[in-house]
């Protein structure tokens, strides 16, 4: 892998990771576009590290809060990664290989792009209530073990989820992305026996390259999608999940 190549790989990872399009959906199509027939995963560990530090910056009022009074927060995200880790742990090594399937990967953004289609229109009807619960955190958690799978947004499951419970629409994008702190933590842990397979002394400084690139344009991208969803637009994203996924099926 070039330099280049990492670059633009962490810059897609930084917009796709918090846009709901699916960041491992479009990391397994542009590898294989950019010629690199095998799972990149200790690449993608460096990438979702980079994006883990983006919620941490932006959030981290929030993050701090839950040593004070956020503690209902906590909990709750808490219970909603329970079920995440579950479903992590029980399907990984199906979803690894699941990444050298492009053609399966690009159906399944088509799936995410129905599902955002369906949760912007129950949107409308949408209680405003920022009070979870239980149920509505372990549905959420289920969600997101769901998006486990290449192709399925996370960020489009847990937001989708919230909406369908009710939620109001920016708290349903906090809590997705304060969620996504364990859950990149959890995955990165599970993978992280590969990273000493994964790469070389040269290969060092382009695999910080593309995480940190993840970084800053994953700052970038939570803010410019916090002003979509207030203006009621996350349907934009079902469109192109569609849009992409017939592509993808068509070149693979």
């Amino acid at each position: 892998m070039t330099l280049i190549q990492a670059i633009v790989l962490g810059a897609i990872q930084g917009v796709t990771e918090f846009f709901p399009v699916s960041s491992s959906g479009h990391l397994v199509i542009f590898q294989a576009l950019f010629g690199l027939k095998e799972p990149q995963l200790a690449f993608d560990i460096f990438l979702h590290l980079g994006t883990l530090v983006s919620v941490l910056i932006f959030f981290r009022k929030d993050i701090i809060g839950f040593f004070s009074g956020g503690k209902k927060l906590l909990f709750y995200i808490v219970v909603a990664s329970i079920p995440t880790f579950i479903i992590g742990f029980l399907f990984k090594d199906a979803v690894e290989r699941f990444c050298g399937m492009p053609k399966l990967v690009a159906l399944m953004l088509g799936v995410t792009g129905a599902w955002l289609i369906l949760v912007s229109l129950k949107a409308k009807k949408n209680k405003l209530k920022k009070d979870l619960g239980i149920l509505n955190s372990i549905v959420i958690g289920i969600a997101q073990g769901i998006a486990i799978m290449p192709g399925i947004s996370r960020s489009g499951a847990t937001i989708g989820a919230g909406y369908l419970a009710g939620l109001d629409k920016e708290f349903s994008v906090k809590f997705s992305f304060l969620l996504a702190i364990p859950a990149i933590l959890g995955a990165s842990v599970l993978k992280v026996h590969k990273i000493g397979q994964g790469i070389t002394g040269s290969d060092t400084i382009v695999f910080l390259a593309g995480g940190i690139t993840a970084m800053l344009v994953g700052i970038m991208s939570i803010k410019v999608l916090l002003k979509i969803v207030k203006n009621d637009k996350l349907y934009i994203f079902g469109l192109y999940c569609i849009l992409m996924s017939l592509t993808g099926i068509i070149l693979f």
